[in-house]
């Protein structure tokens, strides 16, 4: 919070509070009570409506009040250090009721993060579930929760792995970090994106764990995803054994490429079976083997970054929904 007499400074800082490029104007009220700068931008807002959803900010708004608290228009003023575009999507979610709707509603990824991060850090609990649900929204917790994401943009694998782990939402990591080895490069994995003026960086535990399972998935999981079509050689009760042998095996070598391109979940999709022509009997085999794969590889995630099972996950998501 900014707190001083000094006469100069008070002449500065109300020329830089009013300067365009720092005014962020749709939160610039000229009847608003209280004036929040940031490293690069300023907002003159309403005190009382902040101070009603926040104890953390009602708190810091008592402390603006001792004679000699440095105002800007007769409004107190009260400097965050957080960044610039967080303190805008969250004041914009507090004020503005259409700018962040409740899921299903579509939003951005950049909304999300800082709404959440300010609305964890200000105790405004509505507003912190809500934007969970945003980012749930992405991250299933079974492989048949169908995913109905309000948000998913290209290239946000990282930084959605970095949010999971700075909020500490850990029933969003195996999925996310699974993004992270699906379609991030090994250098990017190493070393990090540039996005938006940001530097995204996984942890060291994170990079060794995705640069492993890299391998891993791209070599013996992906092997066992493909198991189903060419074992069995003969699948009991096969209507026509030579043609359905010959037309798997033939898509074996298909997908044979793809693998070193993909991971398991994107190896086989609905295109797929649509083009593997089969009798019935072996089809529904096939489907069943499949399934069982998915299904132990699902199990599987968790462990592999070193997170607890899906059971606690699925509990703590729960709670952090407030869900029953």
């Amino acid at each position: 919070m900014v707190g001083t007499n000094d006469a100069n400074f008070d002449k500065s800082i109300t020329l830089w509070a009013h300067d365009s490029s720092h005014i962020v104007e749709d939160l610039w009220f000229d009847d608003g009570t209280l004036v929040i700068t940031t490293e690069a931008a300023c907002f003159r807002i309403y005190g009382g409506h902040l101070a009603k959803e926040s104890c953390i900010f009602r708190d810091m708004l008592q402390l603006c009040q001792p004679a000699g608290t440095k105002t800007i228009e007769q409004c107190p003023v009260v400097h965050l250090v957080d960044d610039s575009r967080d303190v805008e999507y969250f004041l914009k979610a507090l004020l503005d009721h259409s700018f962040f709707l409740p899921f299903p509603a579509p939003t951005t990824f950049a909304i999300i993060a800082g709404v959440a991060r300010l609305s964890k850090k200000y105790e405004v609990n509505t507003l912190y579930t809500r934007a969970l649900s945003h980012f749930a929204s992405a991250f299933p917790v079974s492989p048949k929760e169908k995913v109905l994401c309000s948000w998913r943009q290209p290239g946000l694998s990282i930084p959605a792995a970095l949010l999971a782990r700075e909020l500490e939402l850990d029933w969003a990591l195996p999925i996310a970090l699974y993004r992270v080895c699906a379609y991030s490069s090994t250098d990017e994995i190493l070393c990090g994106i540039d996005l938006d003026s940001f530097h995204f960086e996984l942890e060291l535990n994170d990079k060794q764990s995705c640069l492993k399972e890299c391998v891993l998935m791209r070599g013996a999981d992906s092997t066992n995803f493909m198991d189903f079509l060419w074992n069995p050689e003969k699948i009991n009760g096969c209507m026509a054994p030579n043609v359905c042998k010959d037309r798997r095996l033939a898509r074996r070598k298909f997908i044979e490429v793809r693998r070193h391109f993909v991971l398991p979940f994107d190896l086989w999709t609905d295109d797929d079976w649509a083009g593997c022509v089969v009798c019935g009997p072996c089809l529904s085999a096939m489907r069943a083997a499949y399934n069982a794969t998915l299904e132990k590889f699902w199990d599987s995630l968790p462990r592999r970054f070193a997170l607890p099972a899906w059971d606690k996950l699925k509990e703590r998501r729960c709670e952090a929904l407030e869900l029953d």
